[in-house]
């Protein structure tokens, strides 16, 4: 427990540069039976992602079982019921990572350039891979992943996207 109180003021203060990302509309949902990463999500112009580059859609801060997602508002809120579900999916992608795989991605190299140049990274490929494994499981339906209404669905174990088993 004192472990996730450290992450949790850890990220507070990497954000603490912007504070109006913790001000900003958003949610937190617990992930895992029982429930073993938390991942708070804010909606904010991507100029205040501080640490992340403003021209992603999407940015995710993961410290230990803690994890900061921060999405472009007018994107998300904007994008189709698949294109908000495969940002959101994908940005979890990369807290699972961190809390789950301890940033192993997956053993992914640069197999998911598949999906684009931009993916060939090992952690982009492996985010971007749970994202493709999300949305096969569980469709457009982001309600699991903490947005909006929808049935339940049980997210894919990370340690199942693996780069032989790719999803497009």
């Amino acid at each position: 427990m004192r472990g996730r109180w450290g992450a949790g003021l850890l990220l507070l203060l990497l954000s603490s540069c912007a504070p109006q990302v913790w001000s900003a509309p958003g949610w937190t949902v617990n992930l895992g039976d029982p429930p073993e990463t938390s991942v708070t999500v804010r909606l904010v112009s991507p100029r205040e992602y501080g640490v992340c580059s403003p021209r992603l859609s999407g940015c995710a801060v993961p410290v230990g079982h803690v994890c900061l997602v921060m999405l472009d508002r007018a994107a998300f809120l904007n994008g189709t019921p698949r294109q908000r579900t495969l940002l959101l999916a994908h940005e979890v992608g990369h807290c699972l990572d961190a809390s789950r795989l301890e940033y192993t991605h997956g053993d992914f190299r640069d197999e998911g350039r598949v999906y684009s140049a931009y993916h060939a990274s090992p952690v982009e490929g492996f985010a971007e891979a749970y994202a493709h494994a999300y949305l096969a499981r569980c469709g457009p339906n982001a309600a699991p992943l903490g947005w909006g209404q929808g049935p339940p669905c049980v997210l894919p174990d990370p340690h199942g996207v693996r780069p032989d088993r790719l999803l497009r």
